[in-house]
């Protein structure tokens, strides 16, 4: 199959080698050259793309060609706006209805929930309180629009892998507020297999949850992790009470899938 992996980063990369090593061929996009030369150099087609483009120049024929997309660009501190983001995802969205693509994986985020305080599932409702939050959203409902029975949209938990842990962002901080919010993660292998899973399986027509099935609460584990990782370990607030917040329950999602988690417990993501 040909499949385009549209935001080829942290998670988009390692998403592209291994549909590529399924026997996929893959049409990458990297926003710099020097990423697309990486890419190149692994065997991918690879073209330098930016959000906002006009999808009309030769160069990226080669995504509108494939079967299938992969989109995942991520709304991080460089997005100018909602309305900027959502109004050219319109446009691509618009410009891959008119292709050949046939079907959509849309990688969302576990923020458009907000700060439920309650089990959430993927049929819980909508309240996102953040920019992220909110422009996922949005780009969710526009890929159902266009895309329909033929996408699956899918909302992880915060993302962790070997690189990339939130205690290194918490180090040696202190009077941290929410220590008895339970924690939400999900490994990035966890993430490729589930998103290759839809692919093969071709499960279509949905909206998925990922997270760990287990969730300590932050200052429990995130004073582990640190001990673990011999940093300065980040200090919290005095707060008496339960474990509380938001709990992402993944698992009618998993029964989608029919898989397992790699790592069930953030614990085994160290």
């Amino acid at each position: 199959m040909q499949i385009a992996v549209v935001g080829c980063g942290w998670l988009g990369l390692p998403l592209a080698i291994s549909l590529q090593k399924s026997g996929h061929s893959i049409v990458a996009t990297r926003r710099s050259k020097a990423g697309c030369s990486q890419l190149r150099s692994l065997g991918s087609t690879c073209v330098q793309f930016e959000l906002g483009a006009t999808l009309t120049q030769e160069k990226f024929a080669p995504i509108f060609n494939c079967d299938l997309l992969v989109l995942n660009i991520p709304v991080d501190r460089k997005t100018a706006s909602a309305e900027e983001f959502s109004t050219n995802m319109d446009d691509f969205l618009r410009h891959a209805v008119d292709s050949n693509i046939k079907q959509v994986i849309f990688v969302s985020t576990s923020s458009v929930y907000g700060d439920l305080n309650a089990v959430v599932s993927e049929k819980s409702p909508t309240t996102p309180n953040t920019q992220s939050g909110k422009i996922n959203l949005t780009v969710e409902q526009l890929v159902q629009r266009y895309f329909a029975a033929q996408a699956s949209i899918l909302r992880p938990a915060g993302l962790v892998g070997k690189d990339r842990h939130p205690v290194h962002y918490l180090a040696g901080k202190t009077e941290l507020a929410a220590p008895n919010k339970v924690v939400n993660l999900v490994h990035q292998h966890d993430v490729i297999q589930s998103i290759e899973c839809i692919i093969k399986n071709g499960i279509w027509g949905h909206t998925l949850v990922l997270s760990a099935s287990e969730h300590p609460t932050r200052q429990d584990y995130y004073t582990w992790a640190a001990e673990q990782l011999s940093i300065a370990a980040p200090s919290f607030v005095e707060e008496p009470g339960q474990p509380s917040g938001k709990l992402i329950d993944a698992s009618a999602s998993l029964d989608i899938l029919g898989i397992h988690l790699k790592y069930a417990s953030p614990y085994d993501m160290l």
